[in-house]
């Protein structure tokens, strides 16, 4: 079979490193879920003299996104020029660290924290009294400060932790079977900081502004074949609000159904292991916060194939009414140590300040929603339905889509 030849047209856009970076003019955006984000962690790139949390920041309002997902841990004082020793506990680290609350004071209306812990307390280890204490004030008192902060803001702040399972096995372990001990012991450190959320908010006085609480787990399809992982040992032990899932294991198939079958069939085995809880803000407790794959420059095709199953993971998330659904990442952090660091291009925007197609049908989207909501509104004086907001979501995903992916490999005779 003679080989064809592929090319791959990216969307360019230079971009200087100066202080006086030009991040674009944010229009408005509509007080409204709009279900699809982005990860922006602190990046090994970047293209201010911003500091790279406001960096992030910037860019994830430029590209139209009302959501933002980041970590709060002391090992970003570093970077501020502190020991992370200077730090003993989570609400330390937000006072030396005045750039998270200027993160927080824009006009996003979803944020995702990364939040383990700045004590030192190590779960593993096993938590004492004194240790439990520790631990809850820590996480209490963090809950308290954004409700009475942020009070009347309209925001909500989804406050977790990354992968889980590698938390519980060691990263990469997946074959691993943790000790009676270890889940023990880590399931006492997630009812800690669940309790000390929903106590804070009991406590709390404020209105118009929510914190929840989520538990990431990234090893699933372990649990469904009987083995132990936090989703089957684990969840039903916890009064969690919500369950994050980085869904490589199942989000990574051949094609559209293969997805659809792979991941419905895990969010659907997740949620069955919640206990039941009322007064939560969307039709499902389960959402997608990690999907995404390689791309490599010396192999073109594999852009293609990332551009699709990137839209099809938007699509099953929107048909399957998940909150949210948030794309690994903004800026590329994945670099193939085996072949010269070469970059796996997991970003919408490079290294290059490149602003990938993944970038525009994020960006696109944001952009018709967005105007869809605004329109709705001013003709009926309220917002559409989530249902009603799904069929257009899903029909405008669909026209960016086609209107994008010719551009990517225009030799490929393209049939949307």
């Amino acid at each position: 079979m003679k080989k064809i030849l592929i090319f791959v047209t990216l969307f360019v856009v230079g971009i200087a490193t100066s202080q006086s970076y030009d991040y674009g003019t944010n229009k408005p955006l509509e007080d409204y879920n709009f279900v699809l984000g982005t990860n922006s962690f602190p990046p090994k790139y970047q293209f201010s003299n911003d500091s790279k949390l406001i960096e992030q920041a910037k860019q994830t309002r430029a590209l139209g996104s009302n959501i933002f997902k980041t970590t709060v841990t002391e090992r970003n004082l570093v970077d501020y020029g502190y020991k992370t020793s200077d730090a003993s506990n989570t609400m330390d680290v937000i006072k030396l660290i005045p750039d998270y609350d200027k993160a927080f004071e824009m006009d996003f209306k979803y944020f995702f924290l990364w939040v383990h812990t700045a004590t030192g307390i190590k779960w593993k280890e096993g938590i004492n009294k004194k240790q439990e204490k520790i631990l809850y004030k820590e996480m209490f008192d963090f809950t308290s400060y954004l409700l009475k902060k942020y009070n009347n803001s309209g925001k909500t702040f989804m406050i977790g932790n990354w992968e889980g399972d590698w938390l519980l096995h060691g990263e990469g372990n997946r074959d691993k079977t943790p000790s009676k001990e270890t889940v023990e012991n880590m399931t006492k450190w997630l009812q800690i900081r669940q309790r000390a959320i929903a106590d804070a908010k009991e406590k709390s006085k404020s209105t118009n502004v929510n914190v929840y609480y989520y538990i990431e787990v990234n090893l699933v399809v372990k649990g469904l074949t009987g083995g132990t992982c936090i989703t089957r040992d684990i969840l039903p032990n916890v009064d969690v609000d919500f369950v994050s899932y980085s869904s490589y294991e199942s989000s990574k198939k051949k094609d559209y159904a293969a997805n659809r079958e792979s991941l419905t069939k895990v969010l659907n085995y997740i949620e069955s292991q919640l206990k039941p809880k009322e007064g939560l803000p969307f039709k499902r407790r389960v959402f997608i916060g990690e999907y995404g794959g390689h791309a490599f420059d010396d192999k073109p095709e594999t852009h293609l194939k990332q551009f699709d199953n990137v839209k099809d993971i938007m699509q099953i998330s929107l048909e399957e009414d998940l909150p949210f659904a948030l794309h690994w990442q903004l800026y590329n952090n994945e670099y193939d140590k085996a072949n010269d660091n070469k970059s796996k291009n997991m970003s919408l925007i490079n290294e290059k300040g490149e602003k990938r197609p993944m970038y525009y049908l994020h960006q696109n989207y944001y952009k018709q929603v967005n105007e869809y909501l605004k329109q709705y509104k001013l003709k009926n004086n309220v917002y559409p339905s989530q249902a009603d907001f799904k069929v257009e979501a899903l029909k405008v995903l669909e026209t960016v889509y086609n209107e994008l992916r010719p551009t990517i490999i225009p030799s490929i005779n393209y049939k949307p």
